[in-house]
């Protein structure tokens, strides 16, 4: 039986073709292709400052779309749904990310006035960890010395999901290895070893053994872990929507005049000219 990515192949190729100009994949041939007729526009002048010119020179736009899609609009407008389409796909995985970001914020705040405590004296985590309190070291050091493996934690663990029944750790399993400790250290602890709720167990076993044997007095292995992570998982999140934004929109919104309104006035400085002059109103008389 074929693989999946033997599978793929065949979807990879056409999208690969349909993009490159000169290949009519998604498009129509050039002889049935209606072009956007457009009025020459006057030669170019020198912009070179001169001894009796004054201030810098005027700007020129850089266009996002390559010029290849630009001459001819059925080829913008595939371009547009290829970009939109695509993104569509991005902006619903990062609308998810903030309600499950929320969740377990909010979960770290209910579990934090939860025992059972050792008390004592505190680790010293980060604020940028943005959990509600600091930890325990007593209730750390609870943790760490759990004589249990991974391999055993997943074995006697709930199977929650897949990637469980598959031999990963995953957080119910942490928990229900580590009864009677207490909740927010072992949810740190956990979120220490990965960005979400499943770890590798080689991966788990060797931060755990690393927390473990760590003999500095703040526990720096553990506290340096678990801020990376945090960090990881908030700036993932910060880049996708820096892709969503100025790299998707702005290629959006570009195909999408040079598709259907070529011949706008305000093309060159989008996309502030759609509020300030010319204004988006004035976009259905060069509609095409």
């Amino acid at each position: 039986l074929p693989t999946n990515k033997q599978k793929m192949l065949p979807l990879l190729i056409l999208a690969f073709f349909s993009l490159i100009p000169g290949c009519h994949g998604f498009v129509a041939h050039p002889s049935k292709q209606l072009t956007a007729v457009r009025t020459p526009s006057a030669p170019a002048q020198d912009l070179r400052p001169s001894s009796s010119s004054s201030g810098p020179p005027p700007l020129t736009k850089v266009n996002v779309l390559p010029e290849a899609f630009t001459d001819n609009y059925e080829d913008a407008r595939n371009y547009f749904f290829i970009w939109f389409f695509g993104g569509q796909g991005g902006f619903a995985v990062a609308l998810g990310q903030f309600p499950a970001q929320y969740k377990k914020f909010r979960a770290l705040f209910d579990m934090s006035d939860d025992g059972p405590t050792r008390g004592g004296d505190t680790v010293g985590i980060s604020p940028l960890c943005l959990y509600p309190r600091d930890l325990s070291r007593g209730d750390l050091d609870m943790i760490l010395n759990n004589k249990l493996s991974v391999e055993q934690m997943v074995e006697k663990g709930p199977k929650i999901n897949y990637l469980s029944e598959r031999g990963y750790l995953c957080y119910p399993s942490f928990v229900a290895a580590n009864g009677g400790c207490n909740p927010l250290t072992i949810r740190a602890v956990f979120d220490a070893m990965s960005t979400g709720d499943n770890v590798s167990p080689d991966v788990a076993q060797a931060k755990l053994d690393d927390f473990a044997n760590d003999t500095s007095a703040d526990k720096s292995a553990f506290k340096n872990a678990l801020l990376k992570t945090k960090l990881v998982g908030l700036s993932s999140i910060a880049f996708l929507l820096f892709l969503l934004g100025p790299i998707v929109g702005a290629t959006c919104l570009d195909a999408l005049s040079a598709g259907w309104f070529p011949d706008w006035p305000g093309n060159d400085n989008l996309p502030w000219s759609l509020l300030v002059g010319p204004g988006f109103w004035s976009i259905p008389q060069y509609w095409i």
